[in-house]
């Protein structure tokens, strides 16, 4: 292979000590060797800095930033975007793993079809808390959207916008790291992360899309998101949860509404994601010692929201996931949709496993 791309590795870093020794090292012996690694230090309290400048010292393709104050990682992902000058930018999470053959594929693919975006398969592996064992796998690729190609690759945009939100519907687009972007299209068009918890991704993931006229999903997983399942809301963190969830539906929705794309398979997709976060909040509140009525209060006000009187005609009633959890909240039966949220709290804490299973049928 000629290695005429070069490609923008951006790692942001913060707290994961344990972890970055690994990525740094998965990305120190690819297969491929035109590259750079841009580790940029949210302040980390931790060892991580000192162990991404002994990657420094030992390879000249890494680069270490450090902001002066932690300003969370949107930031971290932007300072790396303005050091970027590769052809192609990819996200990585500094406690994920990732392939050898990561940038080898990646650069294969795009030397035959050099597209503005190009999507990779990844797994998502469900950890033990305190032994760190993989206890479930569940593997994202495109047979879930029922292609049998190992490879999708589409220059039309009709097709490209429709592909949003099947990917969306899998977990595939709101991730930056299972992605490499045209370095030029973000910087030509200003894009940025903003700096916002949780919809962060998904939302500079619609930004990058407004100016995406080719398109290419591998089925090869290169990629291992390492989930410990340990992240817990705070009680402030409850309404911003939902009420970000909430930006991410609208974000989507206004897209598909632009591209006039916006039609009945779509609207079931949001109502989906809607419902989901609806029932997961309901759970996060139940996690913080809510009282019933504080609950039950919330839910009625919510139901009088133009989201939820709309987008409550469009869920579909094709899942057992969905009759269970999420069709009693549509259908205004919040005391059941309570005992529910209930039985969900106490599977999360006490089965973990079991949790990370029922979660992911969608």
């Amino acid at each position: 292979m000629s290695e005429i791309i070069k490609f923008s590795v951006i790692i942001p870093t913060y707290g994961v000590g344990d972890y970055i020794g690994d990525a740094l090292g998965g990305l120190m012996t690819q297969t491929y060797d035109n590259f750079e690694v841009i580790i940029v230090d949210d302040c980390s309290p931790d060892n991580s800095g000192d162990i991404a400048r002994s990657y420094v010292s030992r390879d000249d393709r890494f680069f270490y930033y450090k902001h002066e104050i932690n300003q969370g990682v949107s930031a971290a992902r932007n300072t790396g975007i303005e050091h970027a000058t590769g052809d192609y930018i990819l996200f990585l999470d500094p406690d994920d793993l990732y392939e050898r053959n990561l940038l080898r594929v990646c650069a294969a693919t795009l030397e035959r079809n050099p597209v503005d975006l190009l999507v990779y398969s990844f797994t998502e592996d469900y950890r033990n808390n305190q032994s760190g064992k993989i206890e479930y796998t569940k593997r994202i690729n495109l047979e879930q959207m029922d292609f049998d190609d190992d490879i999708l690759s589409t220059n039309d945009p009709v097709i490209i916008h429709k592909l949003a939100m099947q990917m969306e519907e899998i977990t595939m687009l709101g991730y930056p790291w299972n992605k490499c972007y045209k370095t030029s299209l973000i910087k030509e068009n200003n894009l940025r992360f903003q700096k916002i918890k949780h919809v962060e991704d998904i939302l500079f993931n619609c930004d990058f899309l407004d100016y995406t006229n080719s398109l290419t999903i591998l089925n090869d997983v290169l990629y291992h998101y390492r989930n410990q399942g340990q992240v817990r809301l705070t009680g402030g963190d409850i309404d911003d949860y939902f009420e970000l969830q909430k930006k991410r539906v609208k974000r989507i929705y206004d897209q598909q509404q632009s591209w006039k794309t916006c039609d009945f398979e779509a609207l079931g997709i949001l109502a989906k994601i809607y419902f989901r976060s609806f029932q997961s909040a309901m759970v996060r509140q139940l996690e913080t010692g809510l009282k019933t009525d504080e609950i039950l209060s919330w839910c009625k006000n919510e139901a009088e929201t133009e989201a939820f009187q709309e987008l409550r005609k469009y869920l579909p009633d094709n899942s057992r996931t969905i009759k269970l959890l999420y069709k009693p909240i549509a259908d205004g039966m919040f005391g059941t949709a309570l005992h529910r949220a209930r039985l969900m709290k106490y599977t999360r804490q006490h089965f973990p496993a079991v949790f990370n299973r029922a979660k992911q049928i969608r």
